[in-house]
């Protein structure tokens, strides 16, 4: 199994930044947070159930972060989400599921205040 540290050294340039930028953002929130890799790209365990996962393989090459909860627990598409997102950056995916996405050359730390309460706001969620 990779590291995350390798996970990142082996991205392009412009990935690695938005990855380095966002990981900083992610491990900086005020919740107790555990790094690994898992589905092959970072991951963050938060009592003790991985709730983000970072995406960097998909036809837009864009830099995602995945928002969900424990996958022994129901997803009902079209279903209203569990959190309202005052931020606008979560895509509704499932009544438990959602995405942020980070397009190529935007800048992550624009982002940052919007990232902070969006992320902070989903791992209050149990």
């Amino acid at each position: 199994m990779k590291s995350v540290e390798e996970f990142i050294a082996a991205l392009d340039p412009a990935q690695r930044e938005q990855v380095v930028e966002l990981r900083r953002i992610v491990l900086a929130l005020p919740v107790d947070l555990t790094e690994h890799v898992k589905w092959n790209s970072p991951s963050y365990v938060h009592d003790g159930l991985d709730r983000l996962t970072m995406n960097v393989r998909n036809k837009e090459r864009a830099v995602q972060l995945v928002l969900h909860l424990d996958t022994a627990r129901p997803e009902v598409k079209n279903a209203p989400p569990v959190m309202v997102d005052e931020t606008g950056l979560v895509r509704w995916l499932s009544d438990i599921r959602g995405v942020i996405t980070v397009p190529p050359g935007t800048a992550v730390s624009e982002l940052e205040p919007r990232l902070t309460a969006a992320l902070t706001g989903w791992l209050r969620i149990r």
